[in-house]
C-alpha cells in the first residue's frame, strides 16, 4: 500500500509553518488548522491526527487541500463567511419597526426594504433567516376560494 503525500513540501517549510503558528495565536481557527498540517509534515497517520485534534477525516484531507492550493493565506476565513452583519444592532431594531408598521409579510417586501434603506443587499434566504431571528414566522399560504361560505372558519373549527 503506497502512501499518499497530501503537502508538497519544500525547504523550510516545517520551519515556515512552526512560525506561523507563533504568529497566528490569536486567531484559533487558523492555529488549529496549522497544528493539523504540522502533524501531517512530521508524518503523522491520518487516525492519529482525526483523534487528536477530534476531527474527522474529511477535515484532515480539506485543510491539507487548502493549504496546497493557498498556503498558509488558504487557511484563513473567506471574507463573508460567517462575519459581522451588515446591519447594526440598530438597524434590526429600525427594521423590526418598519416590518410591523407597514406590515410586510414575505421575504421579498422586506429584502426590497432593506435594499432601498439600508443599501445592503443579501440574499432572500439570507433575509429569512433576518425576520426568524427577529421573531417572525412562515407560514403556508392557503388558498381562499370564490364558493367558499362565509362562515366556513367557524364550520372548520367544529369539526
Amino acid at each position: 500500500m503506497s502512501e499518499q503525500t497530501l503537502i508538497k513540501e519544500y525547504p523550510g517549510i516545517i520551519s515556515e509553518v512552526q512560525s506561523e503558528i507563533k504568529k497566528l495565536e490569536n486567531d484559533i481557527h487558523v492555529l488549529n488548522k496549522l497544528y493539523v498540517i504540522s502533524d501531517i509534515l512530521h508524518d503523522n497517520s491520518i487516525s492519529e491526527i482525526t483523534e487528536k485534534h477530534d476531527i474527522s477525516q474529511g477535515t484532515v484531507y480539506n485543510w491539507a487541500r487548502q493549504f496546497n492550493n493557498g498556503g498558509v493565506d488558504g487557511l484563513s476565513r473567506k471574507p463573508g463567511s460567517k462575519g459581522q452583519s451588515k446591519l447594526k444592532d440598530e438597524e434590526f431594531e429600525q427594521l423590526d419597526l418598519i416590518i410591523q408598521d407597514n406590515d410586510l409579510k414575505t421575504a421579498k417586501e422586506v429584502h426590497h426594504v432593506i435594499l432601498s434603506l439600508f443599501h445592503e443587499n443579501y440574499s432572500i434566504r439570507q433575509v429569512e433567516r433576518i425576520m426568524k431571528n427577529l421573531g417572525y414566522t412562515y407560514t403556508k399560504p392557503y388558498k381562499i376560494y370564490h364558493k367558499m361560505p362565509e362562515n366556513a372558519k367557524d364550520e372548520l373549527k367544529k369539526t
